[in-house]
Order: C-alpha cells, then structure tokens, then sequence
C-alpha cells in the first residue's frame, strides 16, 4: 500500500515535532515575506491565507508565478547546500500566517519521518507542475484562453478544502500571471462574461 500524505491538520502535527526549530508568524496583507536577492536561510509552511510569488524586471514589471494557499511549502531554495539567493519574491495575498523552519531541521525531519517527507515533496512537485504549466500556458494559448484557464484553475482550488479560497484577484494580478496589460484583462473578462459559464476538459464548470 502506498503511503497516504497527510492533510493539512496531520502536517501541522509532524511540523510540532520541529520545536523551537519553527515559529509561527503573521503576515499583513499585501506584506513581503521575502524578496529576490534575499539569503535563502528558511523554509515556510502557509497555515492560513494565501501567498504570491513573483518575478521583477530591472524595468520594473511584475510576472506572478504562482498563488499558493494554505497546506503549501514555500522557499525551497533554503535546501540548497550553498543556500542561493531567493530567487524571486513572495507577497502575502490576504492576512497570512506561516511557520518559519529552520531548513537544517526539516531536512532531519524529511529523513525521519515518512509523513513529512510525503507531504513536503507533494507541496513542491505541485508548485513546479503548476509553475511549469503556466509557462506552456503562455506559449501555447491565445491571452483569453490563458485567462479562461487560469479562472478555471481557481474555480477548482476554491472547492478543495485543502487548500480553502483563493482570495479575488486584482486585475494587475491576473494581467501578471498570464502576461498582458491590466487593460487588456478587462476587455477580455467583459468577453468571458458574455460568453457564459467556463467549462474545461474535464467538464469543470465555473459560473
């Protein structure tokens, strides 16, 4: 039998066996978590809310990458051995609270406990996969169906109780994460309105 990763509940239960090696901390709205160029000295576990990660041009414009919600790990890049740079930004979307760990001690933690490794390595598989497909997205699709897609990937997160809402998007935030203008965005919004009710593959519907 393959082993069952834990829900959300079951991974805060094996973090707790991290100690003083995690601390809990709370995030505003809109807040930095943690910026690009920073040390990647941590790892972060997202309890509540949701969290943004995102890309800045030396221009100054914004690509989101992805939107990750409760149950998820982020700052992967502290599991480097030469701990690398963070490579981009994470931004908390609504109110959130994380556990900060220490990377050292959830790296003992991976190779003690079966569950927690399951889970950890579930989270960051899902980020790249997501994270992946959204490059393919924008190569493969025309700007409204990159945008009916990504309306329909939020559709399905909003009914997993695993992962809880995903907070409503600005329009700069969808133009970010499938790389058109905000003006853009709205026109085809207005369009997707009228439309109707998105249906994908596999037989999804969000009205």
């Amino acid at each position: 039998m393959q082993p069952r990763t834990p829900g959300r509940l079951g991974v805060d239960v094996l973090l707790g066996k991290l100690g003083d090696e995690q601390k809990g901390v709370f995030f505003r709205k809109n807040q930095m978590i943690f910026s690009q160029g920073d040390r990647s000295d941590s790892i972060f576990y997202i309890q509540k809310g949701s969290v943004k990660l995102t890309l800045i041009s030396r221009q100054g414009k914004e690509a989101v990458i992805a939107i990750l919600g409760a149950g998820s790990f982020f700052g992967d890049s502290a599991f480097a051995s030469d701990r690398p740079p963070r490579p981009h930004h994470a931004v908390a979307l609504m109110d959130v609270r994380v556990m900060r760990i220490n990377p050292n001690a959830m790296l003992r933690l991976i190779h003690q406990d079966e569950g927690v490794c399951d889970a950890i390595i579930s989270s960051l598989v899902s980020l790249k996969t997501d994270i992946i497909g959204s490059y393919a997205d924008n190569l493969l699709y025309f700007a409204q169906q990159r945008l009916a897609r990504l309306l329909l990937k939020m559709g399905r997160s909003d009914e997993d109780p695993e992962i809880g809402r995903v907070p409503k998007l600005r329009q700069q935030d969808l133009a970010n994460m499938i790389g058109v203008s905000r003006q853009r965005v709205n026109l085809l919004l207005k369009a997707l309105k009228k439309a109707g009710p998105l249906i994908d593959d596999s037989g999804f519907r969000k009205d």
